[in-house]
């Protein structure tokens, strides 16, 4: 009888906690009678999560109490397989290709955006040295994402085993060498093969050549591919979009900008007037990490960062979006110029972050709400982990709980969720030091008396 008569006394104070959030959104879930629930959360939870942890985000039921719940991040890319392109190549005469630091003894042309036409001996087909040829390659616009190099032979030989130089370059004279012998191998016996045809690249270099170590025995060559890696299969990107808090009148051009709740950003990108190019330092800080009441210090992201916009005819180009090293969810941002410029038009800053999510049981009765916004929250250990864990262990890495969706956000106790609480009087403390004056005064007053006994009589 005592205990249900405590758990009625604490349902008006567990609905009480609730109310002291700022937002509120009803769920709807996919499949009413599911033990869990996974919902995404979209950009209005983050405007209105109070901290960096997202502690007050959480999940409560009809009656106002609290569920077991869990924030996650967004799940890691899983990569696709990979896929091959076509590249072009060039067969280089035997003895024209030659060690590192040398150049080609062949006359190559490219045409205006570095790509290479074709290859000729400088000297003439005569003086072409008799044996394998070495293989030279452009990458093209495929530097830097291409993986290996996958070679198929003309007739598929039964029988292979031929060494080659991996060497890179990014201008056709100065050649790095990536792998001092690669070994392509094609043997049969009994009905079983060994194959290997893939030459890993190391490098992002431009150019490519593959230079032999025996003599001759290679076969013609049909093809030779590009292997990239596989895309991400990832969930959309997305983009808040700020603007300078003091626009254009800073000589040193550094621009500030405000973020309203905490957005987990991981790439950060920015908008321009078209033929732009200009350098950033981006940088930022959160009052949270404010020291012995000095000024929060603001950390770098990055120094240097290149961006540009170029407008021809119809068709606008734009430097790629900066990848952060680690996700922050700072407030302030900010952007200068280097070199600073008097009259740098103020960009727009863009913020990109991928949605993160919070499990949570159905435990109570239902609807459920999730509620967003509170400056009073405590910190929670969620106890839904292992058990997470153990399900993607046992029924695949891709498991999910069942989707539960956001419904129309409600204001709960709006901007009176973010006041601070109110500092908690330490009355031990307080209490001591009340013992302690009042010890010390009576100890002053006995001491006085005793003075006043011992003052001798006049006469």
């Amino acid at each position: 009888m005592i205990r249900r008569l405590w758990w009625m006394a604490l349902l008006p104070l567990a609905a009480q906690a609730a109310d002291d959030f700022a937002m509120q959104w009803p769920l709807q879930p996919a499949h009413p009678d599911a033990g869990a629930y996974r919902v995404v959360l979209d950009a209005g939870v983050y405007r209105a999560a109070y901290w960096r942890d997202l502690r007050d985000v959480q999940v409560i039921d009809a009656d106002g109490k609290p569920m077991a719940s869990a924030v996650q991040a967004a799940a890691t890319p899983i990569a696709g397989p990979a896929r091959q392109v076509e590249l072009d190549w060039f067969a280089v005469p035997a003895g024209a290709a030659t060690t590192m630091g040398g150049d080609l003894s062949v006359v190559v042309q490219r045409d205006a955006g570095g790509n290479v036409v074709s290859v000729r001996n400088a000297l003439g087909t005569a003086a072409a040295g008799q044996g394998d040829p070495a293989l030279l390659v452009d990458l093209g616009r495929q530097a830097g994402q291409v993986q290996a190099l996958r070679v198929e032979w003309e007739g598929e030989p039964a029988a292979l085993d031929l060494g080659y130089r991996l060497e890179g370059s990014d201008d056709l004279r100065r050649w790095q060498v990536l792998d001092p012998e690669v070994r392509l191998v094609r043997l049969r016996n009994q009905g079983r093969q060994l194959s290997s045809d893939r030459v890993a690249v190391p490098t992002a270099s431009r150019y490519l050549r593959l230079v032999p170590l025996q003599r001759e025995g290679a076969p013609p060559l049909r093809a030779l591919r590009g292997e990239l890696a596989g895309d991400a299969v990832a969930d959309d990107w997305q983009w808040v979009e700020l603007a300078a808090s003091a626009p254009g009148d800073d000589p040193a051009a550094r621009f500030g900008y405000q973020v309203q709740g905490r957005f987990p950003v991981q790439r950060v990108d920015v908008a321009m007037p078209a033929n732009t190019a200009v350098a950033w330092t981006v940088s930022s800080r959160d009052e949270d990490r404010r020291q012995a009441g000095a000024e929060p210090a603001w950390q770098v992201h990055a120094r240097g960062w290149n961006t540009w916009t170029l407008q021809e005819g119809g068709r606008r180009q734009a430097s790629a979006p900066l990848q952060l090293g680690q996700e922050t969810s700072d407030r302030d941002w900010q952007l200068q110029a280097e070199p600073a410029v008097a009259g740098t038009p103020a960009p727009t800053l863009k913020l990109g972050y991928r949605p993160g999510s919070v499990v949570f049981l159905a435990q109570g009765r239902a609807p459920y709400r999730l509620v967003a916004g509170n400056a009073r929250a405590a910190t929670r250990e969620s106890s839904l982990e292992p058990m997470l864990a153990a399900l993607r262990a046992r029924n695949g890495a891709q498991w999910q709980p069942t989707v539960a969706r956001l419904g129309e956000r409600a204001v709960s106790a709006g901007d009176k969720a973010y006041a601070p609480a109110a500092p908690v009087r330490d009355w031990k403390s307080l209490l001591l030091w009340a013992v302690l004056v009042a010890g010390a005064l009576a100890v002053a007053g006995f001491a006085i008396s005793l003075l006043r006994g011992a003052r001798p009589a006049n006469g």
